[in-house]
Order: structure tokens, then sequence, then C-alpha cells
């Protein structure tokens, strides 16, 4: 055979290498463009659902918040009402203190106006219930301080009395 024909050959041979070669990169980058759509695609998805995820925990994080805001409230309400409890307590045994004051300034001023009485009581006294009613109502009151010397003086059975005829009678024997 002629060189010619062997030209011929080689270059039919050369042009059918290079269109497989052409072919073949065509459709491995046709398969590249489909495995990368494919890639975006999945990567779409993957996103929205991470996106979902985020607003769903936003939305979580925004309750917690609110709970925690309406937990604070409540417990500022609370100390609130606890300070209002705790100053009308304090009213009310101011005004306990004031009226035992003015009963106790009743009674100093009707001992003092009442003949009978000498030794700081008074001549009528309240029965037992009565006066735990009274007691009660005007709440606890302090121990009473012990009497000075002038005090206990005045208070003593002879105070006052002279020797002469205000003495008690010696009993008979």
């Amino acid at each position: 055979m002629d060189t010619w024909v062997w030209i011929v050959i080689g270059v039919i041979v050369l042009a059918i290498v290079v269109v497989a070669v052409l072919v073949a990169s065509r459709k491995r980058a046709e398969r590249e463009k489909v495995e990368r759509a494919r890639r975006d695609e999945e990567n779409r998805q993957r996103a929205r659902h991470l996106r979902r995820e985020a607003e769903d925990q936003e939305i979580e994080a925004k309750e917690r918040h609110a709970s925690a805001a309406e937990a604070q409230a409540v417990a500022e309400r609370a100390r609130v009402d606890a300070e209002r409890k705790e100053r009308e307590a304090r009213e009310r045994a101011e005004s306990a203190d004031e009226v035992r004051e003015r009963v106790e300034q009743q009674r100093a001023q009707a001992d003092a106006l009442d003949p009978d009485v000498t030794d700081g009581s008074t001549g009528t006294e309240p029965d037992h219930e009565a006066r735990t009613r009274a007691e009660a109502q005007a709440g606890p009151t302090a121990p009473a301080p012990d009497p000075t010397p002038d005090q206990a003086q005045a208070e003593h059975p002879a105070h006052g009395r002279h020797a002469a005829g205000d003495a008690p009678e010696a009993p008979a024997r």
C-alpha cells in the first residue's frame, strides 16, 4: 500500500480518536453539570431545613425569654405585695400602740380623779374575761418594770398612815 493510504488511515483514526475524546469530554462535562445541579439542590434543601430549625429555635428562645420575664414580673409583684403588707402591719402595730397609750392615759386620769384609788389600782376591776379580751385586742405588752423605791413606798400598805390612829388594829387575842 501506498504511503498516502497510510496517511489517510492515520488521519481517519486520529479524527475518530479526537471525536471520541470530545464526546467523552462532553459526556463527562454533562455528568458533572447534572451532579453539580443535584448537589446544589441538596444544599438548597439542607439550607431551607437549617433555616426552619433556626426559626423554630428562635421562637423557642423568645418563648423562654417571655416566660422568664413573666416569672420576673410575678416575683416583683410578690415583693411589692410583701412590702405593702409589711407596711400595713407596721401601721396597725403603731395604731395599736397609740390606742394602748390612750387607754393607759384614760386609766391614769380615772385613777387621778377617783378618790378611792390610793395605790394605783382602780377601785372597780373588770372581770377576768373582759380584761383578757381587752388585752388580746390591745396586743402583746411589755412586762412591767420593777417599781422605783418611791413607787414601792407608795404601794406599801402602811404608807401615808400615821401611827396614832390610822394603823390597822391588831387582832384580838
